[in-house]
């Protein structure tokens, strides 16, 4: 008898603990404010399979405003453009409608379409692949000011 008691104990522990009012859901910070950052766009070398050493890399400055809006400003003279529009998010993807995006080849790069993203408040990371997984677009932001 002592011997069940034993073995059923820790399931006891566990239900309790699952079962108690104490709650671990951390709300996800508004991504609301000024940040400022670097854009980087990663390129995989199809024949060798080596990511492209020629990292194009340039300061850009991003603000966040409600209700849902958004501009790209900053060193937008060669390979981010500026951009304007309007953004969604939800716990794991962000999403930009760039107004200044019109479809076709581009001449720079723009902040449209569905990212992935982490944000805690004070840190900002956007990163998209593309569908053929050889190029990555990664934003690294840290907040300025809200």
């Amino acid at each position: 008898m002592k011997r069940n008691l034993f073995y059923l104990l820790p399931l006891l522990l566990i239900l309790g603990e699952a079962c108690s009012p104490k709650s671990d859901n951390t709300p996800i910070p508004t991504p609301l404010g000024s940040f400022k950052g670097k854009f980087r766009m990663f390129t995989k070398n199809n024949s060798t399979g080596a990511v492209d050493s020629t990292v194009k890399d340039t300061a850009l400055i991003l603000k966040l405003t409600s209700p849902y809006h958004f501009a790209v400003t900053g060193d937008t003279a060669t390979i981010h453009a500026g951009s304007k529009g309007n953004f969604g998010y939800d716990g794991n993807f962000m999403s930009f409608l760039d107004s200044t995006y019109k479809a076709g080849p581009q001449a720079k790069r723009h902040l449209v379409g569905v990212y992935q993203y982490f944000y805690n408040g004070t840190l900002l990371q956007l990163l998209r692949t593309n569908s053929t997984q050889d190029t990555i677009l990664r934003y690294d932001f840290s907040k300025t000011s809200n």
